[in-house]
């Protein structure tokens, strides 16, 4: 399988790519989509400490391992959890039994030896990089500390497109959107890629391929959905960011040009889904109420 680490900002930012073949198997993506696309981790590195994006699948454990190995060296590492899904949680305990993790940053309250520990070839006890790993509980607004003083900070975020068990996060120092469910869409015919889109660079995608990639994976209840106010937040969040480089868990990087395009991609589907018929069921609308 291939594997490359790509530098997104000199010594700042690191993309762990590693890729797999989409074959009918994997629920990344439409299951008639054929070609291949990667699995994306990604490591900010600040003075003497570093903090993961995601611990990507099982099947790239020791590809991971490898690639984090010369990066982090002998700094203290975070985890960050974005996604309460195999995607983000798969290697947490083979990387805390290779290096000092220091947090987990999760959606979940539940201690990491114990919500992170699910494979059954690692079981706890006192060889368990996880027993003694603390967590904190995020959600959108949190500045999650890069380095120890809190210079460089990673916020997460909560746009109305994301998937529900997903966080997105914003990356100031390197202007980068990192991105668990959108923008996805761009995969390749062979596994060397390239997996980086510049300016120029080439760009397969189509307006057809955003809405297949969307409305036969898990977007599917995009259309005929009320979709102004989904709309009103993705502008918001361009808007109010300044976004450089648009790092998704699968696929292509995006940088340059190729973020204007694919956000216009995005929203004219958008604008066409609102008046397409749902495919969902008719269940009505509920109002939120404060929990007593």
């Amino acid at each position: 399988m291939h594997s490359e680490i790509i530098e997104l900002a000199a010594g700042k930012l690191f993309a762990l790519v590693n890729g797999y073949a989409l074959d009918g198997r994997a629920s990344s993506h439409p299951l008639d989509v054929r070609g291949f696309t990667t699995m994306n981790s990604y490591l900010l590195v600040e003075d003497d400490r570093a903090l993961l994006w995601g611990t990507g699948f099982t099947v790239h454990q020791q590809a991971l391992l490898a690639q984090l190995a010369p990066l982090v060296g002998g700094r203290t590492l975070s985890l960050l959890v974005p996604r309460t899904e195999f995607a983000g949680m798969c290697n947490a305990r083979p990387i805390a039994d290779r290096f000092p993790v220091d947090i987990a940053y999760m959606r979940i309250p539940s201690p990491p030896t114990v919500f992170l520990n699910f494979r059954p070839e690692f079981p706890q006890g006192e060889t368990d990089g996880l027993r003694d790993v603390p967590y904190e509980l995020i959600e959108s607004g949190h500045l999650l500390p890069v380095d120890l003083a809190g210079r460089r900070c990673l916020e997460v975020l909560s746009p109305e497109l994301r998937l529900m068990p997903n966080s997105w996060g914003y990356d100031a120092e390197t202007r980068t959107l990192f991105v668990p469910d959108a923008f996805t869409w761009l995969w390749r015919d062979t596994e060397a890629g390239p997996w980086l889109i510049d300016d120029g660079d080439d760009d397969p995608t189509t307006a057809e391929r955003v809405e297949h990639c969307l409305v036969h994976n898990r977007f599917w209840w995009l259309p005929g959905a009320d979709i102004e106010p989904i709309r009103e937040s993705m502008a918001e969040l361009f808007d109010t960011y300044a976004i450089e480089t648009i790092a998704p868990d699968h696929g292509c990087i995006l940088r340059g040009e190729a973020i204007q395009r694919h956000y216009q991609l995005l929203d004219d589907y958008l604008v066409k889904a609102s008046t397409l018929p749902s495919v969902g069921i008719a269940a009505g609308s509920w109002r939120a109420v404060a929990a007593r």
